[in-house]
This record gives C-alpha cells, structure tokens and sequence, in this order.
C-alpha cells in the first residue's frame, strides 16, 4: 500500500466516523435537522474527496505511460456540490443548508488539522 493509499484510507476513515458521531448528536439533540444536514453534507464531501483522489491517481498513471485521459475532474466535484445543495434545497424538513454546508468543510478542516498529529507523531 502506498502512502497515497494510506493517506485516503485514514481520512476515508476519519470521514466515516464523524458522519456516525454526528447522527448519534443528531438523535439526541433538539437540532436534529442541522446534525443531519451536517452528515449529509460531510458524506458529499467524502465522495469529493475519493474523486479527488482517483482523479490524482489517474494523473499518475498517465504521467508515468504518457498517455493522456480526459475527465471532468473540478467540473464533477462541483457538480456533486451542487447536488448536496439541491437536494438540501427541495427537502428542508430533513435537512439544514447552513449544516450541509459545514459538512461539506468537514474534509478540509480534517485535511489542515491531520498533519499536525502526523508531524507530533513522527518526533
């Protein structure tokens, strides 16, 4: 396994129990539409972050057999974006706009935050 591989699977990971943590929040709380919107939101954000990472692994492979592949790459991530958003939009009894898009964040906060464990750990 590559350290690429590693990465992905330990923030896939990460991503998964805090889409589980914000349920149980979700069921106990009187904010349930938020927490719910909130893992919704952060499980879009898992998606984008796996394209994310086969669009990074293609551009590898074609880097190293020199053939080129098109995709929709920023294209795609944006339009999966757009879906999360969409969907919040047409069902708001369910759903939170301000915690979907926090939970769209959630990867990125992970992503700022992780390397700081990582460089602690490697001391």
């Amino acid at each position: 396994m590559t350290s690429m591989e590693a990465l992905a699977r330990r923030y896939s990971i990460y991503m998964g129990i805090i889409i589980v943590l914000l349920l149980l929040v979700a069921l106990i709380t009187s904010m349930s539409t938020f927490f719910v919107g909130m893992a919704f939101g952060t499980a879009f954000g898992l998606i984008n972050f796996v394209t994310t990472y086969f669009q990074v692994k293609r551009i590898m492979t074609s880097y190293t057999t020199r053939k080129y592949r098109f995709s929709i790459g920023t294209l795609g991530r944006l339009l999966i974006v757009l879906v999360a958003l969409f969907i919040a939009q047409a069902f708001p009894q369910y759903f939170d706009m301000t915690g979907v898009i926090a939970g769209l964040a959630v990867m990125y906060v992970i992503l700022l935050i992780d390397p700081i464990f990582q460089i602690k750990h490697l001391q």
